[in-house]
């Protein structure tokens, strides 16, 4: 696929909006459009994390593994999304799963080429930083929402996620996604 492409898909990512054509032309380097079929892993909880990606077109969904081997499901995303980000900052372990629900067009920002713009003080890599920050920031709030929710009625609570796991182990859909 040409840069041009590339560029005009990128220019529909809230997060690269803020960037110049030229800074744009530095990402899109370092980076690849990848074409991904339904229910692929495209990053495992617990792996380095090599890349960021957007989700340009489709849907993934982002899942948690549990402490007894169940998992849960986090968040849902739709295009355009972004994830394994925080790989980009702490080059910690992945925090979760996330699978295509959809065949799904991703574009993937190189982890070392990432570094390497950033060692050279390219203003693209700031300013993508720059951008991931709210996103971070947004994600934990609504994780404090949720532990508010939960801790309001602990009680009620409980019996949604002990509802929820027992529709899930008698099969019924639905209810077990919802938890918190």
């Amino acid at each position: 696929m040409d840069k041009k492409l590339y560029q005009r898909i990128l220019m529909m990512v809230p997060l690269l909006r803020g960037l110049t054509p030229d800074e744009l032309e530095e990402i899109v380097a370092i980076s690849k459009l990848l074409k991904v079929r339904k229910d692929v892993t495209v990053v495992e909880e617990g792996d380095e994390g090599r890349a960021m990606y957007i989700l340009v077109d489709g849907r993934a969904e982002v899942v948690k593994r549990l402490a007894g081997g169940d998992n849960t499901m986090l968040a849902e995303l739709k295009a355009p999304s972004v994830f394994g980000e925080m790989s980009l900052i702490d080059h910690q372990p992945r925090s979760a799963t996330v699978i295509t629900t959809t065949d799904s067009v991703l574009f993937q920002i190189n982890l070392a080429a990432f570094n390497e713009l950033r060692s050279n003080y390219r203003p693209a890599a700031y300013k993508l930083l720059r951008e991931i920050a709210p996103t971070i920031c947004g994600r934990l709030r609504r994780v404090d929402e949720r532990i508010g929710e939960f801790f309001r009625d602990p009680e009620k609570s409980l019996a949604t996620l002990d509802s929820g796991f027992l529709d899930a182990l008698a099969g019924k859909p639905g209810k077990g996604k919802e938890g918190l």
